[in-house]
């Protein structure tokens, strides 16, 4: 039983949330570095457990969303660069990086998920 999936809509949803998340992460990522001072609000943020909680939370799922990209991507160099910027740049470059697997994926959710290559390959135990 195979499904069949229409190009033009598989995707949508995943393109329009990364295209928003990164405009909306790169406007308050330029907002922080005019109105703020990383290294003054950066110690106060540290000082607070939930301030701590929060940095937690957001690299833990920095470092899932990396471990995917990292399982995804044939070229380790490509996908250890891409995991730098992830872990660096935060979620506007997780956003880029789900862009990318959207573009390449050919409007096929399978591809997006395990890339072209991946997808054709048959697994021997």
């Amino acid at each position: 039983m195979s499904a069949i999936i229409k190009k033009h809509q598989s995707l949508q949803a995943p393109k329009i949330i990364a295209y928003c998340g990164f405009f909306i992460m790169t406007s308050f990522i330029f907002y922080a570095m005019v109105y703020g001072d990383f290294l003054i609000e950066g110690s106060i943020l540290t000082s607070m457990p939930w301030g701590i909680v929060s940095l937690v939370d957001i690299y833990l799922g920095l470092i899932i969303f990396s471990s995917w990209v990292f399982w995804r991507e044939e070229n380790k160099s490509k996908a250890s660069l891409w995991i730098i910027l992830i872990l660096t740049l935060g979620n506007a470059i997780s956003c880029l990086y789900i862009l990318k697997a959207v573009y390449e994926s050919e409007g096929n959710i399978i591809y997006f998920w395990i890339s072209k290559k991946k997808a054709g390959v048959k697994y021997v135990r």
